[in-house]
């Protein structure tokens, strides 16, 4: 079974425990672009986090949720920077119409994917199929998502 752990920046989830880290291959931690307090909460996230995983190449995703509200108080290049400067793969997306979010989850796979030493032996022998997705082939565009180079 993969393991990915998400993270929104939530004070009642800083009463999770040190197992629940173990093993992640992929994170996502997601902040509210209409409340930069939950933004600014990342950092601290990003220690526990460093703290905790026991594996140094998990793959990390920052999204930025809620774009579909009009008073938003965290600016795109904000999150962009944030996730440049600690090598976090970036997207923003709202849940509420469902722009963007299985294409983060997309993302997020392909690059555990991409990272064999994150496969445990029972992964390996599973397998797993993906189908490119049609933003896969315009990645290059840097639209909603932005690879890191």
């Amino acid at each position: 079974r993969n393991n990915l752990t998400l993270f929104t920046g939530q004070e009642r989830f800083r009463t999770l425990t040190p197992s629940y880290y173990r093993g992640a291959q992929g994170v996502v931690l997601v902040y509210d672009v209409t409340r930069k307090d939950t933004f600014a909460g990342l950092e601290s996230w990003l220690n526990e986090l460093e703290m905790y995983t026991t594996k140094s190449n998990t793959v990390k995703m920052l999204v930025g949720n809620k774009t579909d509200k009009p008073d938003r108080e965290v600016e795109r290049r904000e999150g962009l920077q944030f996730a440049r400067k600690r090598s976090l793969l970036f997207i923003e997306t709202s849940a509420k119409t469902q722009d963007g979010v299985q294409h983060a989850f997309e993302e997020l796979v392909i690059k555990i994917l991409q990272t064999p030493s994150l496969w445990d032996k029972s992964t390996e022998k599973r397998g797993v199929q993906l189908m490119e997705s049609s933003a896969q082939e315009n990645k290059s565009l840097c639209g909603a998502y932005c690879p890191l180079l």
